[in-house]
C-alpha cells in the first residue's frame, strides 16, 4: 500500500511540473523576428536537491552539483537548450516508515539533457557507491527523465556491483530532482 502512496504523490508532482512547463511554454513560441538569431554558449554551476523513492518503500534524501555547458539556440521556431554536464549527488536513505537512516549513497553522475518549451530528456549515467553500518557497496546508475531547465522526473535503474544488494538499495526509483542552474564566470 505504501508503495501506491509513493507513486501517486510522484504522479503529483509530475503532473504539477508539466503544468508550470505548459505555462512557461507560452512565452517561449516567439515570431521569427524575435528568436535568438545565434547560438549562445554558457557555463553553468547546478546545485539541486534530490527525493528519490525506490520501489521496495525506502526514501532517498540528497543534495546534488554538477558543472554543465548549455547551449541554448533556435530550432523550429521555438528556443531550444541543451546541457551536459558532469557531478556528484549524495543521498541519505530511510525507509518509509521514517525509522532511521539505513545508509548512503555517493555517485558521480554524467547527464546529457535535450528542452524545448514543453520540456524535454535527460539521459543520465553514474558510478558510485552507497555506504552501510556493513561496509561500502559499489553501484552504477542509468536513468531518463522528463526535464525542464529547473527539474528533472522520472526513472533510474541502480545496479549493485557486487553479488548481494542490500534491502536499502532497490533496483528501481522514481525520482525528482530540482535545479537552481546559476551562470558560471
Amino acid at each position: 500500500m505504501a508503495s501506491s502512496s509513493g507513486v501517486a504523490a510522484l504522479v503529483v508532482m509530475g503532473a504539477v511540473m508539466m503544468t508550470t512547463t505548459l505555462a512557461s511554454a507560452q512565452e517561449q513560441f516567439l515570431a521569427p523576428s524575435a528568436l535568438r538569431e545565434t547560438t549562445v554558449n554558457t557555463r553553468v554551476h547546478v546545485p539541486g536537491l534530490r527525493l528519490e523513492y525506490g520501489l521496495n518503500d525506502r526514501i532517498g534524501l540528497g543534495a546534488g552539483y554538477m558543472y554543465a555547458c548549455e547551449s541554448r539556440f533556435p530550432f523550429a521556431g521555438m528556443n531550444t537548450m541543451v546541457r551536459a554536464g558532469v557531478g556528484v549527488d549524495v543521498t541519505l536513505v530511510v525507509p518509509s516508515n521514517w525509522e532511521g537512516i539505513e545508509g548512503g549513497t555517493l555517485y558521480g553522475r554524467g547527464r546529457l539533457s535535450g528542452m524545448g518549451p514543453f520540456g524535454g530528456l535527460t539521459l543520465e549515467l553514474g558510478l558510485g557507491v552507497g555506504v552501510e553500518h556493513l561496509g561500502v557497496v559499489p553501484g552504477a546508475t542509468l536513468g531518463a527523465y522528463y526535464a525542464g531547465e529547473h527539474f528533472e522526473i522520472g526513472y533510474f535503474y541502480q545496479a549493485v556491483l557486487q553479488h548481494d544488494r542490500p534491502a536499502w538499495m532497490p533496483a528501481h526509483h522514481v525520482g525528482l530532482r530540482l535545479h537552481l542552474p546559476v551562470e558560471a564566470n
